[in-house]
């Protein structure tokens, strides 16, 4: 591990020897961020913090496979692989997943992208028998995302648009 701190400047080395509580790196393009929390997480791991007690989000599937990688290169890819390190979307999935039964849900729910949310709309519009052009699905998928932002039920919403 200590030829990887060596491959470091001042300030990338803090990050990374710095173990208590997270860490938040920003940097610009090309500058070692994903080398610096990639070298944290190795350093971590050589003080003995469990894997499954580090957490990376990263925002792209490529680097969170990439720093996976990286890791399993330093440190075993046995360890690497009980990291929870994934996209935002991708780990609060996962941890959806595990608790599901604690919200009455199954395990093996299904998450609708865009795309599939308009096209459950456009479906069920058409099964309604309501024209596109009176309520177009954009505006509907639109809506039901602020009341899902403001926390609103579909209870109440359906109370507040009945009385407006």
């Amino acid at each position: 591990m200590q030829n990887y701190l060596e491959q470091l400047n001042g300030a990338q080395k803090d990050a990374v020897v710095s173990t208590e509580g997270p860490s938040l790196v920003i940097a610009g393009a090309g500058s070692g961020k994903t080398r610096v929390l990639t070298y944290r997480i190795a350093y971590l791991l050589s003080k003995g913090v469990a894997p499954w007690h580090i957490l990376a989000l990263t925002f792209t599937n490529k680097a969170a496979r990439e720093m996976k990688e990286r890791i399993g290169a330093i440190v075993g890819k046995d360890t690497a692989s009980r990291l929870w390190m994934g996209t935002f979307h991708s780990i609060f999935a996962r941890i959806l997943r595990v608790e599901a039964q604690h919200l009455q849900f199954p395990s093996s729910f299904t998450i609708y992208d865009t795309t599939d949310s308009k096209s459950l709309i456009k479906g069920i519009l058409k099964e309604m028998q309501i024209k596109e052009k009176e309520y177009k699905p954009g505006t509907i998928l639109s809506r039901i995302s602020a009341a899902k932002n403001d926390l609103v039920l579909p209870a109440a919403y359906a109370r507040a648009t009945s009385t407006a």
